[in-house]
């Protein structure tokens, strides 16, 4: 699997997470809350924060996959030129002796 379809692949399912723990209902605010049920909201806490985290980072890492898919395109294209340029340069060399050696 190429790095780009990996990075879509990460990004849609944490945007599938996010989405799934956006839908679910809020519950009523209890004026006694116990042990568990604050640890448990401080878990669902922690949760959509790394999720957040997640969408965040896998967004720059895309991103900085296409600035350097542009660089390697851009740099490919820089020392194809330079190569023909080098071949040209060769060829005419190459007539010019065939011409002296006449």
């Amino acid at each position: 699997m190429n790095p780009s379809k990996t990075l879509t692949s990460i990004l849609a399912a944490s945007l599938l997470i996010a989405g799934l723990a956006a839908c679910q209902k809020k519950e009523e605010v209890a004026i006694d809350k116990g042990p568990a049920e604050t640890a448990g909201q401080k878990v669902d806490q922690a949760t959509s924060t790394a999720v957040q985290k997640m969408d965040e980072a896998a967004a720059k890492v895309a991103q900085d996959a296409e600035k350097a898919k542009a660089d390697i395109s851009q740099g490919t294209a820089n020392m194809t030129d330079a190569a023909g340029k080098k071949v040209e340069e060769a060829g005419v060399k190459m007539q010019e002796a065939a011409k002296d050696s006449k």
